[in-house]
């Protein structure tokens, strides 16, 4: 399999909601852009700029018909296995569910995964990331007990395409499936990622740990501070629109607008109380599932603010709490991050204000001198006002909430 050298850039496409768009112009508005014949996953407004852009994808194009080839290679030879005692003749047929049992699927599964993760993922095409979540999705029907952690990826990527209630139950049921250890992997006659319509307001609370596991903490808080923007959107074009001369035909169409998530469409049909009263809810939220993250590992935070290290890190394995392990929940989440305006915003917002109500704290604890000793002692005030600042982002993340939403006097 091809070496894979991440590079930042890879995780930091157009901004807003994944469309077909020409790769060499980024127009979105051509009627019927067409698509390269050979990765299948990039578009263009017409045959003079795929030609102006081929120098540029050759390599990607050809890399990415390379990984389909092997897939496809693999999969011949699952179907055509020679049986013995270890080999079925053909797990498709014979052992959909625990496919990762057997040593000859092995090959198949990680070159379909190197596929969707390492080529189709990274051209942030609308294409290549609906590919690369069919390919995930199938990959997990073939092997229920996700020995390769698949569900770590899918979350993210359900984000990025808008598909945000599937995203809250596929989360929520790897987090309820197993309470009790009782659940039987092997038994295909359990039921398997069958919540549907779950309810997205409810209290994460209820999602126990450590089952809500390190990835999905981080989709839930994506997810609940998707909506969080949302509704602050919300609030401000009403403000702006109130008293003002539109046709009242026109209030509807301009509030869907500025809404990013499907799910917000019912908040354009509640009242500004109640747009006030799910607010805060998805606040109380967003500030639990901010400090089980960082209570889970601290550093995620940290490196969020200042990704590229991390997104041009190759680590092998993670244990929990670890860099490794933010280096890999970056990679499978950074893209959704990225792309869902006004989020990073009003989070680098409760940065600021924390950093800066910080600073009296960080002065006491300089004076203590056990508590500044060992590998504190290398830190300066400055790196010290930061780290805590970041820390304490979820207490300050309503202030910053709310100087977000003001907009003063409109009169």
């Amino acid at each position: 399999m091809d070496s894979f050298s991440p590079s930042p850039s890879q995780y930091k496409g157009p901004k807003g909601i994944l469309r077909h768009r020409c790769a060499q112009c980024s127009s979105t508005t051509s009627p019927k852009l067409l698509r390269c014949s050979g990765c299948r996953a990039v578009r263009y407004c017409n045959r003079e700029h795929q030609s102006a852009h081929y120098p540029q994808h050759k390599s990607t194009c050809k890399a990415i018909k390379k990984a389909r080839a092997k897939v496809a290679e693999e999969d011949h030879r699952i179907r055509n296995a020679t049986p013995d005692f270890a080999t079925p003749a053909n797990a498709f047929e014979t052992d959909v569910g625990h496919f990762w049992g057997f040593l000859n699927t092995r090959d198949y599964m990680r070159a379909r995964h190197y596929l969707a993760w390492r080529h189709l993922l990274f051209l942030d095409t609308l294409d290549g990331v609906q590919e690369a979540l069919e390919h995930l999705r199938d990959m997990l029907r073939l092997n229920r007990s996700d020995n390769m952690g698949l569900r770590n990826l899918v979350p993210a990527i359900m984000l990025r395409l808008d598909l945000d209630q599937e995203c809250y139950d596929f989360v929520k049921w790897w987090a309820t499936c197993d309470i009790d250890g009782n659940y039987d992997w092997g038994d295909m006659t359990l039921p398997y990622l069958n919540i549907s319509g779950a309810n997205v307001l409810e209290d994460p609370s209820i999602l126990p740990d450590p089952h809500l596991e390190f990835d999905l903490i981080i989709a839930l808080l994506m997810l609940k501070l998707k909506l969080l923007v949302d509704i602050r959107n919300l609030k401000v074009t009403r403000k702006i629109l109130n008293g003002r001369s539109f046709p009242s035909e026109l209030w509807e169409p301009i509030e869907l607008a500025v809404i990013r998530s499907p799910l917000s469409v019912k908040f354009q049909k509640e009242s500004y109380g109640s747009l006030l009263r799910t607010e805060t809810t998805l606040l109380d939220h967003v500030r639990h599932l901010g400090e089980r993250l960082t209570k889970a590992n601290p550093m995620f935070m940290v490196a969020l603010f200042s990704p590229d290290q991390e997104l041009s890190a190759s680590p092998d394995t993670y244990t929990a709490g670890s860099w490794e392990q933010v280096e890999f929940a970056l990679q499978n989440s950074y893209a959704a991050w990225w792309e869902m305006e006004g989020v990073l915003e009003l989070l680098k917002d409760a940065r600021v204000c924390a950093i800066h109500e910080s600073q009296e704290l960080v002065d006491e604890m300089m004076k203590d001198k056990e508590l500044m000793s060992g590998p504190a002692s290398l830190w300066g005030r400055n790196e010290l006002v930061v780290e805590v600042g970041t820390r304490r982002i979820w207490e300050f993340l309503p202030a910053a909430f709310g100087y977000s939403s003001h907009l003063g006097s409109l009169d």
